[in-house]
């Protein structure tokens, strides 16, 4: 019983190899296995080469058909490695037993007998080297029966030239005469084809070494004698690289990009020719680096700064042409950081979108009066918003068209406040501000002054809005094998009519003289729509313009969150973007922008209704379809200002003050202001309808503090004219 047990344990073990060996050697094979670590060559619109994409072990490899390389290429390397591999079927058992002989009885090792199909077994499962040798050579044995058996010698031949290694981290023929030779494949003479097989059985020669196994090679094809009777003088230099790919990797320009690509998709095999212009990249570096050294003394020590342009054929998208995330990608310390993609305060750079979102939902026209007053604004229980202008000034009544082209404070947050901070949060979203990841509430009314925060790649995109006629365009990044690669999604975010009213608010220098001046470098000598953003403390400097062809955008400041000394948008990324706007049009016809649905109208600069000639008139385009607004009957002939209405600045409706007990009380009063209280003939403020509060004669005082609900009624005689309840705690 025992002996049929062994003899039937000695037939089932080589039966289970038998039949694992047969399954194995049946198996198809999946042509993928073989292209793995192909990586993407990326190209500059010029078509030079930036970098590729990253492959698990690091390798630059292409791919090529077998029709691809000339008739020499796979003759040479059939002689210098397996001179009989179209008669053998994976295995080359004369060159075996040669090798097998030469390892054991001859002291000079003459290399081993593996053919062309097994060293394509170990370049595809690189983990049978940690095999023992024994193994290693079974399963090299049965692997390369097992191509033979489902492939054609073609194919193999095709995968094993696109994939051996020939020098450092090159992978392949077509890669190796790219980086070596800069010419495809197709273009490789019969010198430059000896030189390549030469580098299979040692990538790393010396000169010397690879002069002697070169001459040794032309001896074994004489059929090639007629190509190699007058060779080139072998001189090529084995750490050379393709000259296209070294005069752009290394420009710190192209860096960001290309590291933005790779990240933002996993890319397939060929090429990616992106829509970044090397040529154009080059000049915003230098305006960016050029601006900077003279920024230096305002304590700003970084910059970045994008391109888009309008594609005539499409009317939902634009294309990057240039990208620039800092001075110096090879900078120490914060040079990789890509400044075009961070998140930071956005400052004013929201305000067109804020205010493009009201006018599109009806709830203010270019013409309404905001009002531009000290205000206070209570956020639920945390208290009291006072935001602030920067030039720490109040105008009074404004139109919605000045408040936006002089980028004042006090309006944008009485407008997020009457659109309601959460819907405005929500269209932000739907903008393509993703990075808004808290709640509403926790941004508050100041998301209107950019306290969400956003990148110079989301505002000159939502900008596209505006020149797209109100569709947010997505942004081709370039082509994937000749189909368009995207970033984003194109969708309608605002009406025509609001996109064009905005572009014109933006675009007029007048319009926004009394804060920036009659001359300043918004100003331009063509159409140019342009919006400035200064965040807290002028951490962040921003600009964003754009006219019919193309959106330009900057950010000046320094990566570590630093205060800059006082630089402006207008001033610090302002000029920056000037000078790109004028290489970007210097040979470009510079027309005027043609309205399409905005017609001007003259408005009352007081009341926002039309204008008569006795009013201070402000000439504002708005859409045709308006109804014509009410004729103002307020100003005399002399252009005075009649009643226009008497209303409390502050204390607001709702507004809550916090007693503090520990504090004297007379140093806790709460300030009154009262606008046109000189309208009154005889007005009278009264204090929780007992008590009368004596107010200057510009409509100021103050309140003794006290706890609980208040209640304040302003009268002109017997007649109450306005009124506001707050609360003490």
């Amino acid at each position: 019983m025992k002996g049929n047990f062994f003899r039937t344990i000695k037939i089932l073990i080589p039966s289970i190899f038998i039949v694992l060996g047969l399954g194995f050697l049946l198996r198809p094979i999946d042509s993928h296995v073989f292209k793995k670590q192909i990586t993407t060559r990326i190209l500059t619109k010029e078509k030079h080469i930036i970098g590729r994409s990253i492959n698990e072990i690091q390798t630059k490899q292409d791919w090529e058909s077998f029709d691809e390389y000339p008739d020499f290429v796979s003759k040479i390397v059939l002689i210098a490695e397996d001179k009989r591999f179209e008669s053998h079927h994976g295995i080359d058992l004369l060159a075996l037993s040669n090798s097998i002989y030469s390892y054991l009885f001859s002291k000079e090792n003459r290399g081993g007998g593996s053919t062309i199909t097994m060293q394509l077994t170990r370049i595809v499962y690189p983990e049978i080297r940690n095999y023992p040798i024994v193994v290693r050579k079974f399963f090299e044995v049965i692997t390369a029966l097992r191509f033979e058996l489902w492939m054609t010698k073609q194919e193999i031949l095709e995968a094993y030239l696109n994939s051996v290694s020939l020098h450092s981290n090159i992978v392949g023929f077509p890669s190796a005469s790219l980086q070596l030779f800069d010419k495809h494949i197709r273009f490789l003479s019969v010198e430059e084809a000896v030189y390549l097989t030469v580098l299979i059985r040692k990538n790393h020669s010396t000169n010397e070494e690879i002069r002697f196994r070169y001459n040794q090679l032309r001896e074994k094809i004489p059929f090639l004698i007629p190509y190699l009777e007058n060779p080139k003088d072998l001189t090529i230099d084995t750490q050379k690289e393709n000259k296209n790919e070294l005069n752009t990797q290394f420009k710190g320009e192209n860096q960001h990009f290309l590291n933005w690509i790779r990240v933002l998709n996993p890319l397939p095999d060929g090429e990616f020719v992106a829509t970044i212009s090397s040529q154009l990249n080059t000049e915003v570096h230098s305006i960016v680096n050029s601006e900077l050294e003279g920024l230096k003394r305002w304590n700003v020590s970084n910059a970045s700064a994008l391109v888009l342009e309008k594609n005539p054929n499409h009317s939902d998208e634009l294309s990057l042409v240039a990208m620039i995330g800092s001075k110096n990608f090879f900078e120490e310390g914060n040079g990789m950081v890509n400044g075009s993609l961070a998140f930071r305060d956005a400052g004013s750079t929201l305000k067109p979108l804020l205010y493009g979102y009201a006018i599109d939902k009806k709830i203010y026209t270019v013409n309404s009066i905001l009002s531009d007053e000290k205000f206070s604004y209570p956020i639920g229980f945390v208290g009291n918003y006072l935001p602030r202008n920067a030039d720490l000034r109040y105008w009074g009544d404004i139109t919605l068209a000045e408040a936006l082209g002089n980028s004042r404070n006090i309006p944008a947050v009485t407008t997020i406040q009457r659109i309601g901070v959460p819907v405005f949060y929500q269209f932000l979203i739907g903008a393509g501000f993703l990075h808004l990841k808290e709640s509403p509430s926790f941004y508050g009314p100041g998301l209107a002054l950019g306290t969400g925060g956003a990148s110079l790649l989301q505002l000159s995109r939502s900008y596209g809005t505006f020149m797209l006629g109100g569709i947010l365009p997505k942004i081709r990044l370039g082509y994937l094998k000749e189909v368009p690669f995207y970033y984003g999604e194109s969708k309608r975010l605002l009406s025509e009519e609001t996109a064009e009213e905005i572009k014109f608010i933006l675009s007029d220098a007048k319009l926004r003289q009394r804060a920036f001046g009659r001359r300043s470098y918004l100003n331009f000598p063509f159409p140019v729509s342009i919006k400035t953003g200064t965040s807290k403390d002028y951490r962040n400097s921003w600009t964003v313009a754009f006219n019919d062809r193309y959106v330009v955008a900057a950010w000046v400041g320094n990566f570590s969150g630093e205060k800059t000394m006082d630089v402006s948008g207008s001033f610090g990324a302002g000029r920056m973007v000037q000078n790109i706007f004028r290489i970007l049009m210097d040979d470009k016809p510079k027309s005027v922008y043609t309205p399409k649905f905005t017609e001007v109208r003259n408005f009352c600069k007081l009341t926002g209704k039309s204008a008569t000639i006795q009013c201070p008139s402000i000439s504002l385009r708005v859409r045709k379809e308006m109804i014509q607004s009410e004729i103002c009957d307020q100003h005399s002939i002399g252009g005075e200002s009649s009643v226009i209405g008497a209303r409390f600045v502050y204390p607001s409706n709702g507004q809550v003050y916090l007693y503090h007990p520990s504090h004297e009380k007379e140093k806790q009063k709460i300030p009154i202001r009262i606008r046109e209280i000189k309208t009154l003939k005889n007005p009278k403020l009264i204090w929780n309808q007992t008590k009368e509060i004596q107010l200057s004669i510009h409509g100021e005082g103050s309140l003794s503090i006290e706890r609980g609900k208040q209640n304040l009624e302003l009268f002109d005689g017997v007649i109450k004219k306005a009124s506001v309840q707050f609360e003490v705690k």
